[in-house]
């Protein structure tokens, strides 16, 4: 065989896997609307539901049975925490950002709205990946609404997706 053939075989092989993935330009997250997630780490499982309007998030926990009624909201500057009789509001930047719901808001928020995510589209899917503080992220989106989420080492199942 000439090499000339070989070289239009090898380049053949070498492209035929980029065949399966395009690059999507970004996904649109509408609000308001609410979803239940299925929060997974190394050693817990939580389990809860999210809810996003114009200006707040709502993350309210119902498993482990220990967190069974915790609501953080976010919005604006602030957040607040409620579990029972017990609650109290403080400044969103006094949050770490290795809180559970604050990485996951922050990396929809970023997958939706910030020019450094990278997109990439497979069957019938979008994968955004990028940051949000100090974590890399990427989350699976169908017809623009979040299926999965892996960021720092947390894998989040978004369910019963609903737009309000």
């Amino acid at each position: 065989m000439s090499r000339k053939a070989w070289k239009i075989i090898l380049c053949a092989s070498l492209s035929i896997p980029l065949l399966g993935c395009s690059k999507a330009e970004k996904v649109e997250l509408k609000a308001p609307y609410t979803c239940e997630v299925e929060i997974k780490t190394e050693s817990d499982e939580y389990l809860g539901s999210l809810e996003r309007d114009e200006a707040r998030w709502t993350f309210s926990y119902t498993e482990p049975e220990e967190i069974n009624g915790l609501v953080i909201t976010y919005e604006g500057e602030n957040y607040n925490v409620k579990l029972g009789d017990i609650e109290f509001t403080d400044d969103r930047d006094s949050l770490p950002d290795s809180a559970i719901s604050t990485m996951i808001i922050s990396a929809l928020d970023s997958a939706t709205l910030s020019a450094d995510v990278k997109f990439s589209t497979s069957n019938d899917t979008v994968i955004a990946k990028g940051s949000a503080g100090e974590m890399d992220y990427e989350i699976t989106f169908k017809d623009d609404i979040p299926k999965h989420m892996e960021i720092g080492g947390i894998e989040v199942s978004f369910k019963n997706f609903k737009l309000k």
